[in-house]
């Protein structure tokens, strides 16, 4: 075959093939035509090229959004109808009645062209973003919204390298784990975070060694999404849900799975010898608190744990729960979500903190171990001292006490804890579940570093020592006087 193009007068590029059959010897042309606009991309593809999300054209099994339109081919305020995968004998149920659109009707249309059905209403077909398959696709569990999968989303902060790039991780695998993979949108938007590092994966056409060859590319991939769900039920819909979009455009970094999370976990263990291998952590099931200390060993150090919750007392839970075992974790913010206002949620302040009274008690406890009469009787202390203390029993002092790594004392008891949950001032208006993210520390890391590095204000060796000392200072002036 030989080939070559020219430039018509009429600004239209021609490309002209001759096929030549070595058994007739016979000669025959096919020519065709393309804007000059589309040369660069034309050049390289057949008359025929393969199929291009951005060409428009509707086809079997994609799925599109009806936009309801009003006689001024206006949008209305009817909320769009999420099609299921087209196909020439199905249908797209439009209410709850009889009206229908038929498969065959919309198939071969451009984006943005109109259809009527059969009650005569008239729909604009368009291309659904990711927000609006995920929020309107059929589900069995409530989702993750899509105005708090971006706002979560963002707290992982993710910028994977393209395949090829020379960076300070080489070729380091990005794994990321979420337990809770529900209705999958969470996942889905996990997936598309991470897409760039993977290269495209093998196509099943005319490729009789399309198995191998699959399974060489998953194990060589550069981004995993491996997400876990109790309920197998769960997760196939979550998997046919995200297969479905853009003909399964990032289903392929994704690993589901269904167990326990302690069953997954170790058996991943038994295959790095105990070493982390998570680079995050996302927790998305009641009693989150639970799960904390077999994921945080899981992580690698300076790693994210996500926990996403409906209540902010289940935060409180998972802190409380991370300063009784000692788990290497810091709490570096809690957001907000919700729809109401703006993404991105507000941000609540919430930590362990010592209460007044407790530092009363220490203070009271020093005063009477250094400062004896001389006749070896303790000194009592006044009365308006003790009114003092009894009115500030329930006032919680603005000291922050982070969760010690391991290794480190433990002299704190039942009831010596109080929780700090508020809004930050100034902080954005929004209803909806809240979004803990911890940090893994490494085992060397101290308390001052810890908490140097999330509020550089807060010295927890100056602030509780320093409230300490300045009661015990006051205490003895009293004495004194």
């Amino acid at each position: 075959m030989y080939g070559f193009f020219y430039c018509a007068s009429d600004g239209i590029i021609a490309i002209e093939a001759i096929h030549t059959s070595t058994s007739t010897m016979n000669t025959h042309l096919t020519r065709c035509s393309i804007p000059r606009r589309s040369l660069s991309v034309s050049l390289f593809s057949s008359c025929s090229p393969r199929r291009a999300f951005s060409n428009g054209t509707i086809e079997e099994n994609d799925i599109v959004l009806l936009e309801r339109i009003n006689a001024k081919r206006a949008p209305s305020r009817a909320e769009p109808i999420l099609s299921p995968p087209l196909s020439p004998r199905g249908h797209v149920v439009l209410s709850k009645g009889s009206d229908k659109l038929r498969g065959e009707w919309i198939i071969g249309k451009q984006l943005r062209e109109t259809v009527r059905s059969r009650r005569g209403l008239d729909y604009r077909l368009l291309r659904p973003s990711l927000a609006e398959y995920t929020d309107l696709s059929p589900r069995l569990v409530t989702p993750i919204y899509s105005s708090d999968a971006v706002a979560t989303l963002a707290l992982l902060d993710l910028h994977p390298t393209t395949p090829g790039t020379k960076d300070e991780d080489g070729d380091r695998k990005l794994e990321i784990f979420e337990a809770g993979t529900g209705h999958g949108a969470f996942t889905l938007n996990l997936s598309r975070a991470v897409h760039a590092a993977n290269t495209t994966p093998p196509t099943r056409e005319k490729d009789f060694e399309y198995g191998s060859k699959y399974q060489t590319w998953r194990s060589n991939r550069r981004a995993v999404i491996h997400t876990l769900d109790l309920e197998p039920r769960y997760s196939a819909h979550a998997e046919n849900m995200i297969k479905s979009f853009r003909k399964a455009m990032y289903y392929h970094n994704i690993d589901f799975h269904t167990g326990t999370i302690p069953s997954y976990l170790s058996a991943r263990f038994a295959e790095t010898n105990g070493a982390p291998f998570l680079d995050h952590a996302i927790l998305d099931l009641p009693n989150c608190h639970e799960y904390i200390e077999i994921v945080a060993k899981a992580l690698k150090p300076d790693g994210s744990l996500l926990v996403f919750v409906p209540q902010i007392t289940q935060v409180n839970k998972c802190v409380l729960h991370c300063k009784e075992k000692d788990i290497p974790l810091f709490l570096d913010k809690v957001v907000e979500l919700g729809g109401a206002m703006a993404v991105g949620g507000r941000e609540w302040d919430v930590r362990p903190v010592r209460t007044r009274a407790f530092l009363a008690g220490i203070a009271e406890r020093e005063v009477k171990k250094g400062i004896i009469r001389q006749d070896g009787g303790e000194i009592e202390a006044d009365k308006e001292d003790d009114v003092d203390v009894a009115e500030k029993e329930h006032e919680v002092a603005e000291v922050e006490i982070g969760n010690e790594v391991e290794g480190s004392s433990k002299e704190s008891g039942e009831g010596e804890w109080e929780m700090v949950c508020r809004p930050k001032v100034g902080g954005k208006i929004q209803g909806g579940g809240f979004v803990g993210q911890w940090r893994k520390m490494t085992v060397q890391t101290t308390a001052k570093e810890k908490w140097s590095n999330r509020r550089p204000s807060h010295d927890p060796e100056d602030i509780p020592d320093q409230e300490v000392i300045d009661l015990i200072n006051k205490k003895i002036g009293q004495y004194q006087d």
